[in-house]
């Protein structure tokens, strides 16, 4: 009987429940054969251990039933303490976390009648209750204590809780980056414990850090452990937490579906708490798409006696509330509702960002703007602070997920005023969270990079395999690697001195910056299913309204794919016709939609392209053939360099040129760039058939670095983008932190695609090259031939060499070779310091000359693209 009560506890322990009940059942039936105080001891220690594994197949009723059953039938202290402990398991399964903390009060001298290993259980369960109700103090209090015990007697599996729940502490105080580092701990950790709930808790930190993608993905796989395990609280409470990763997505009927099935579950285990929340998430759900559901009344009832909402659920349904009343025009229960939202709770940052919403649109019911403005500054400042201390490329563009909704209500009030510089501002502020940090600086650790280089070798290894089976173990090997590397930059990426961001460069200094350098720019942005553009020039700014933005979006889809079509056309002059005159249909079209009405001024123009557009190749349209375009994710970050107040980096100048492997040209190429510089008196180091090290060395020391190179965006995982080097790839993730070239030429296809997340945040290799601090990069954002690329590039670094800015060189080239017009200048224009100064009298930047502006590239493009040998991995 005792081997069935250990293997049934272990059995709990790893979550195999069902298995646990059938083990115990057994146990029972021999505790049944026994009598007197051996019966009564080996029967109440089942039916306590039972009551887990019913919790989790049956619901609260039975597992508490069992418990009543103990208590009735012995006198001993030490089982009825046991009881109080396994009560407050039970509670704490279904989220009755006072009911939970009432049963542990009613456990009487525990440190005499509970082994050291039940005083960790109840410590642990207290600790999350109070944890729950955001009782942080006593909360970490107890879980510290539960994990010093579970260290000193040598319990692995609690000692596994006690870290994990410590980082639930960090995630409810706001500490994203500590809460990963504990949870990844505790998962490193050879623990006979189920992991279902780990992956949920994590999950929920990747929500918080709006990284949906990987949250769901958690999600997902903790869903499939749980169906296969058959614990419905557990199924239905990741259900819960899927649908709101649905609803941040907009997806309302797939949030529908798992809340439906989770309110079942919930039901049918009589977790009425949780089934309400369900219920009352359900409604919230309704009422985003405009709709107040029926029985709203009835689902909020069990709130409206909460004074002063606190808990998530009470926030909730006061949300709930709020929305319900502005559908209905009813703008004084509105307000009444949201008066209740006032103080300052603990919560996550979504909910934070939606209740400052709220109080915004009721601010504006109510006739008050000027509160509504002042709210949504609040927000973004609050946005801001939370970005600001991680050193993480990646949710810092995460982040900006949970300002959407306040960024569309900005953007709608300010076109309302129709002044060119509120929807500037309100346009800027909101798209450059992330740009207004300094870069970041925490170097990569020795595990990150040993796991870098193990990723290195699995994918070259990937690309090399003739065997599927094992080419297919390599990649999800890959994948795994790529997983561990991203939990390490979330959680060990952090400043803890880090203040929030500066301002965002306001209408008057965009205005005056580009008056003095003879530019314009060009804001694009996509707003409540329009496609919208600001023209900023040096005499006037407007703003214009385009047509649909899923136009636009579709034109620039279909000119990346023609553009790829075009490359790969291989040696059939008919089929490249074809697909040439494709192209220039694409670029018309595309240029005509976003630039036909705009009144631009001669001269270089700066293009801030918004969400879809970024990886339109601009040079290339036929209205900005010739000119000298640079793209910057924002005004903001276009305009940090030209704003620095300090001398130039120390230092002599040099320029680094390094190839990878299996491209013809690249040798070539790499000697004529070093080449003009040294003509030019400039130290320069060429390096043939380069390895990982040597491009993370030369991001780490030089002036401007050139790499010749096959290269791959990563469209499902930017940050693994790379370039292909002798020894493997080079991923965005292992660049150095700074780093210090003020400019990078990446000779390489597809990689300067970007993907970007809401808020305007860009993901890929460019935009790690300028976050991690470089003020500009030349990058492609389609494949280039082998031949165009290098004649292109021999060109472009003569025009440097000699003193022109990047764009006026980089105009000049495309000028003269229209198929290097997917070489894109993102950032800031930047001017070497050496050489003759040619642009001044053109604004540091313009082109400057007739012959560099031939006009619309026509036929010409379609005569002199080339397919050979193209510049990424896949050709």
């Amino acid at each position: 009987m005792l081997q069935l009560l250990e293997q049934g506890r272990h059995l709990n322990s790893i979550g195999r429940f069902r298995d646990a009940e059938r083990c115990l059942r057994r146990a029972l039936r021999l505790a049944e054969g026994l009598s007197g105080e051996a019966r009564e001891l080996a029967r109440g220690r089942v039916l306590i251990t039972l009551a887990w594994s019913t919790v989790a197949l049956h619901g609260r009723d039975r597992a508490l039933a069992l418990l009543e059953d103990v208590r009735t039938s012995t006198m001993s202290p030490r089982l009825l303490a046991l009881t109080g402990v396994q009560e407050a398991v039970v509670q704490v399964a279904c989220q009755d976390w006072r009911g939970a903390l009432a049963a542990l009060a009613r456990v009487e001298r525990p440190d005499e009648l509970l082994t050291p290993r039940e005083q960790v259980s109840a410590l642990l369960n207290g600790g999350l209750a109070h944890l729950s109700l955001l009782e942080l103090d006593p909360a970490r209090e107890e879980l510290e204590r539960a994990l010093a015990i579970a260290v000193a007697e040598g319990v692995p599996e609690q000692e596994f809780k006690a870290r994990h729940n410590l980082g639930c502490l960090a995630f409810y105080a706001g500490r994203l980056p500590e809460a990963i580092t504990l949870m990844r701990e505790a998962d490193a950790m050879e623990a006979p414990v189920g992991r279902v709930r780990a992956q949920h808790d994590l999950a929920l930190v990747l929500l918080e850090a709006g990284l949906l993608d990987q949250a769901r993905e958690t999600l997902a796989r903790a869903l499939g452990e749980a169906l296969a395990e058959g614990h419905r609280l557990e199924e239905a409470d990741l259900r819960v937490d899927l649908a709101t990763c649905a609803l941040l997505r907009d997806a309302p009927a797939a949030a529908r579906e798992h809340l439906g099935a989770a309110v079942t579950a919930y039901r049918a285990r009589g977790a009425t708490d949780r089934q309400r929340y369900a219920a009352l998430l359900r409604s919230s759900v309704d009422l985003a798409e405009g709709v107040v559901p029926r029985g709203l009344n009835r689902v909020v009832a069990p709130w409206h006696e909460v004074a002063r909402p606190v808990l998530p659920d009470e926030r909730l349904a006061a949300r709930v509330e709020v929305e319900a009343a502005l559908l209905r025009g009813d703008v004084h229960a509105a307000g009444t509702a949201v008066g209740r939202l006032e103080g300052r709770v603990r919560q996550g940052l979504a909910a934070d960002m939606h209740e400052r919403l709220l109080v915004a649109r009721v601010a504006v019911a109510q006739g008050d703007r000027a509160r509504a403005r002042r709210t949504v500054r609040t927000a973004l400042q609050r946005l801001t602070d939370r970005v600001a201390p991680t050193q993480s490329l990646e949710i810092r563009s995460a982040l900006a997920l949970h300002g959407q909704r306040l960024a569309d209500f900005d953007v709608t009030d300010a076109l309302a005023d129709g002044t060119v510089g509120r929807v500037f501002d309100s346009v800027e502020r909101w798209r450059a969270v992330s740009h207004r940090l300094a870069p970041v600086t925490v170097p990569t650790d020795s595990r990150a990079a040993s796991l870098l280089a193990e990723l290195r070798q699995a994918r070259r290894e990937a690309a090399d395999s003739a065997d599927g089976s094992d080419a297919a173990r390599l990649r999800s090997r890959a994948a795994d690697l790529e997983w561990q590397v991203s939990q390490l930059d979330w959680a060990t990426a952090e400043d803890r001195g880090a203040a929030g961001g500066g301002a965002p460069t306001a209408y008057g200094t965009a205005r005056r910056l580009l008056h003095d350098r003879g530019e314009q720019a060009v804001v694009m942005f996509a707003h409540d299913g329009g496609q919208h553009a600001l023209v900023v020039g040096a005499r006037s700014s407007s703003v214009h309204h385009l047509g649909p933005a899923a136009r636009a979006a579709e034109l620039a889809d279909r000119l990346s794919r023609d553009l790829r079509a075009h490359a790969f056309a291989g040696p059939h002059p008919a089929l490249q016709a074809a697909v040439g005159r494709a192209v220039e249909e694409s670029l018309g079209a595309l240029g005509d939609l976003l630039l036909g009405p705009l009144p631009l001024e001669d001269g270089p123009v700066v293009v801030v392209p918004g969400l879809t557009l970024r990886s339109v190749p601009w040079g290339m349209l036929p209205s900005l053939a010739g000119r000298a375009v640079t793209v910057a994710p924002s005004v903001t970050r276009w305009s940090a360099p030209l704003l620095e107040d300090g001398p130039g980096p120390e230092g002599t100048f040099t320029v680094t040129a390094l190839t990878g492997p299996r491209l013809r040209r690249a040798d070539v190429e790499a000697g004529r760039v070093g080449e003009h510089w040294d003509a030019a008196g400039v130290q320069s180091r060429v390096v043939l058939q380069a390895e990982s090290g040597d491009v993370r060395g030369a991001l780490g020391a030089d002036g401007l670095v050139h790499v010749a190179a096959h290269g791959t965006h990563e469209p499902q995982s930017p940050w693994f983008s790379s370039l292909h080097m002798a020894d493997g790839p080079v991923f965005a993730h292992e660049l150095p932190r700074p780093a210090a070239p003020r400019h990078v030429v990446l000779s390489a296809c597809d990689v300067g695609r970007i993907d970007p997340r809401p808020g305007d945040e860009p993901l890929g290799l460019t935009a790690a090259l300028l976050g991690l601090g470089v003020r500009s990069v030349v990058a492609a954002v389609a494949p280039v031939s082998d031949e165009v690329a290098a004649t292109a590039m021999e060109a472009y670094h003569a025009g440097l060499a000699s003193g022109r800015s990047a764009s006026a060189a980089l105009a000049a080239v495309v000028a003269q070779e229209p198929a290097a017009g997917a070489f894109c200048l993102y950032g800031t224009d930047w001017q070497p310091p050496t050489g003759t100064d040619t642009s001044r009298a053109t604004g540091d930047g313009a082109a400057g000359t007739e012959e560099a502006r031939p006009g619309v590239a026509g036929r010409r493009f379609g005569a002199q693209i080339q397919s050979a040998g193209s510049r990424n991995i896949a050709s």
